[in-house]
């Protein structure tokens, strides 16, 4: 049945109708939020610095906090009173919860800036309160000269300290506000900004710098290269102070500012926008923030930004990679089931019930009612054949073909279900109807001219059609895989065989000639002559489902399972762990599953770009725009011990113990602000574990005894798919043994027993024959007899 041509032109006008608008596919930021609920002293976050050690530290008015990107260790004014701190077991905390500034110097010490106590400093986990302005002024920026001294801008004027004295030397009072911004340019000079205007530090005082539009106040000061950032409460500039040069920027209201990993200014703004810098001087609205209250940007050394917002926690931020085409670009929120290209530089994308789509090279996006001749517009599958007609399949079991976009019904395989499309080498169709396959030839009318069941995979419910490297095609289904060349098995892949599950979604056939298999609950296999690797959670691979592989042109392999997309960095590297990397929300890709189980649900295109099918819409990659990534191993810390309960101290990564100390626990962690919950853990203690222990995601042990003597502590930390860090994190501990238990003791008790035995049994002998000679004469014939008697018997007279 074809589609009467007056409906068609009918269909056609309204197609071209709600085309009007050029669409792109949407890379969207997807914020990731951390709050009170996952252990935020307080909602806003006012100052964040990244220490390099790894940890994330913030400032808050609910106090410091430290963040290893899955826990919050809170240190708080009053612990220097009530308890230890949650680091180390040591004492100590900020001289005030109220957290305005952070910065960490050269030797590793974090600075914190309080808005009603001054200045404190943290060093190998104490706290120090320093006196300048009687510790009561607010610190509102820190900064490092490169001669290592300190630089502090605060209410109380302009203070340089000495890094090893820590003496502090005022340069300047303030006004009636002081000074709330400060930054050391390229060439190692001060710049002081604040309601007192803008300055520069020359000897031991403020020289002005004049301000352009007769702007008055600074309230944001960055470096920029061999320039500043400078921000004043009605517009943004960049300022040269070697040629006293101002470029304003087309940004108003500046507050806070920070680059991310690409190099890109960030700027929030008074009105509650944030703006990015896509090209020097050029700039755009991330509306994904748009009414956000934004008080602290900062990026990490993984490629996140962070930003500390006025009332809604802290936020994670990373760039998209991953474009979507959902209900904004489609017209239809429904779950993506098939894409197969246009041959003109477009694609056509099948709904589950929401039509056919057609987005064209020049962007724009058409609508393709096929229920009218096929029954309804659930579409399963879609091929383009080599003569560019489009084959359409759908969830009741009709087959379709569009020539020159006309939709005509070829076959129909009612109350079957779902119907797969594929092709052969010949023209052949193959087509996927329940547990049954067929071949079909079908002419320019539509005529179907033979339809062929193929006998070697009844039974078998297809997912994938894929043409072999080595001839024939392999079918790819609920009993594994099989390749036919003609109606003739050549090769079978099933649990039989050791694949790992035998529902298998999609194969691939690499350059080396390894067989990849990916499966629906079995994760992923590797087929090297007759042997089979499986992957999964347990040895590199996150994601047990795998209905998509596709290569990209490095060789690079992309998987499509529940829980977003996989990279395989380095294939060919694989043996009995592979090493992977996984792309989900924090990269775009919203929702993060990819909605496989078709004979078409990814495609990779012309141009080398991936399209997946998600659960809602479509998502595209571009794989040049990712670069060489290899999964990080993350670094991991020793956190905190308590024995029998109580906190230890452990200076310099020693724990000394008491003699006969129970129930020790060690809390460690490891770095990864990216994919917390994808980092895994091994330990072992050197005299009571023979080799590594693996502890999954546990971030703690607990020893019920410790043997005696010195041991070592150790703890490695990875990404799921990645290697074990390449150092530990150690601590040594001291246990000593009681000196009644030492060796040495036991070995003079037992000697000295030894000798009293001895000396006891030489003195008996030597006292019994004396009794004797005081009763009989010496050399008498009973002295024989009377040697050998049992001791104690009477002398016979």
């Amino acid at each position: 049945m074809r589609l009467p041509l007056a409906a068609f032109v009918l269909l056609t006008i309204c197609a071209v109708a709600m085309a009007e608008e050029r669409v792109v596919p949407d890379y969207r930021f997807v914020p990731r939020a951390f709050t009170h609920d996952d252990g935020l002293p307080q909602s806003g976050v006012n100052a964040i610095v990244q220490g390099r050690d790894g940890y994330l530290w913030l400032g808050t008015f609910g106090g410091l906090a430290r963040f290893d990107g899955s826990t919050f260790r809170i240190l708080r004014e009053r612990t220097a009173r009530d308890a230890p701190s949650a680091i180390g077991g040591r004492r100590g905390g900020p001289a005030s919860d109220r957290v305005l500034s952070l910065f960490e110097d050269d030797r590793g010490r974090l600075w914190i800036g309080t808005q009603d106590a001054g200045l404190s400093v943290f060093e190998r986990g104490a706290f120090r309160h320093l006196s300048i302005c009687g510790g009561t002024c607010q610190v509102s920026a820190i900064a490092q000269a490169p001669d290592r001294s300190i630089w502090v801008a605060s209410g109380d004027g302009i203070f340089r300290l000495d890094p090893t004295s820590m003496r502090a030397m005022r340069l300047a009072r303030p006004g009636r506000a002081g000074y709330n911004n400060l930054v050391i340019d390229g060439s190692g000079r001060v710049f002081v900004g604040g309601y007192e205007g803008f300055h520069i530090v020359s000897g031991n005082s403020l020289r002005d710098v004049p301000l352009p539009d007769g702007e008055t106040d600074v309230y944001m000061l960055e470096r920029d290269g061999d320039g500043l950032l400078v921000g004043t409460p009605q517009r943004l500039y960049r300022y040269r102070h070697d040629d006293r040069r101002w470029t304003s920027q087309d940004v108003i209201q500046p507050r806070y500012a920070a680059r991310d990993a690409n190099g890109r200014w960030w700027v929030a703004q008074g009105d509650r926008q944030v703006l990015r810098e896509h090209a020097p001087g050029s700039w755009r609205r991330v509306s994904e923030l748009s009414g956000t209250g934004i008080s602290s940007l900062a990026r990490d050394d993984e490629g996140n930004l962070w930003i500390g917002t006025t009332s809604r926690g802290l936020l994670r931020l990373r760039d998209p990679v991953f474009g979507l085409l959902a209900k904004a670009q489609l017209g239809s929120g429904r779950s993506g089931r098939a894409v197969a290209p246009d041959g003109r530089g477009g694609f056509w994308f099948g709904l589950a019930c929401g039509a056919l789509r057609h987005f064209g090279a020049d962007g724009r996006v058409r609508e393709w009612p096929i229920g009218e001749v096929l029954g309804n517009d659930c579409v399963s599958s879609l091929l383009l054949d080599r003569s560019g007609a489009l084959w359409i399949g759908t969830s009741s079991g009709e087959l379709g073909r569009m020539t020159d976009g006309a939709v005509e019904r070829i076959a129909s395989w009612p109350r079957i279900g779902s119907i797969g499309i594929g092709q052969q080498d010949d023209g052949g169709l193959l087509v996927s109807a329940g547990a049954s396959t067929f071949v079909l030839r079908v002419d320019g009318e539509g005529r179907v001219l033979d339809r062929r069941r193929i006998a070697a995979v009844q039974g078998m419910r297809i997912n994938r059609f894929v043409k072999s490297a080595r001839a024939g095609t392999w079918f790819v289904g609920d009993q594994g895989v099989v390749r036919l060349v003609g109606d003739r098995v050549v090769e079978r892949w099933s649990p039989q065989q050791g694949l790992s599950s035998r529902f298998a979604r999609d194969l691939y056939e690499d350059r080396d000639g390894a067989l990849w298999v990916g499966t629906y609950g079995g994760g992923l296999n590797r087929i090297v002559g007759d042997r089979v690797h499986s992957y999964g959670s347990d040895n590199g691979l996150s994601d047990e489902a795998v209905s998509c592989i596709l290569a990209d042109d490095r060789g690079r392999l992309w998987l499509g399972g529940n829980r977003g997309v996989t990279l395989l960095p380095a294939p060919g590297g694989a043996g009995e762990t592979i090493e992977s990397v996984v792309f989900a929300a924090d990269e775009g890709l919203m929702p993060p599953e990819i909605n496989g189980g078709t004979t078409s649900p990814c495609l990779r295109d012309a141009q080398g770009r991936l399209w997946f099918s998600l659960v809602e819409g479509f998502a595209v990659l571009d794989p040049e725009r990712i670069p060489e990534v290899r999964p990080a191993p993350p670094r991991a810390h020793i956190e905190d011990v308590a024995a029998a309960g109580v906190a230890r101290e452990i200076p310099d990564a020693v724990l000394n113990l008491a003699s006969f100390t129970r129930n020790l626990q060690i809390r460690y962690t490891a770095i990864n602000l990216s994919r917390p919950r994808e980092t895994r853990f091994r330990f072992r203690l050197s005299g009571f574990d023979a080799d590594w222990v693996e502890a999954g995601q546990d971030r703690s042990i607990l020893y019920p005894s410790v043997p005696w003597g010195e041991h070592l502590f150790e703890v490695q930390a990875r990404v799921a798919g990645g290697p074990w860090s390449p150092v530990a994190a150690r601590l040594r501990i001291m246990h000593p043994q009681p000196w009644y238990q030492r060796p040495w003791i036991w070995t003079l008790a037992t000697s000295m027993g030894l000798v009293v035995l001895v000396g006891g049994t030489r003195h008996e002998r030597v006292r019994l024959p004396s009794a004797i000679g005081r009763r009989r004469p010496a050399g008498s014939l009973g002295q024989g007899r009377d040697r050998h008697r049992e001791p104690g018997a009477a002398p016979r007279e």
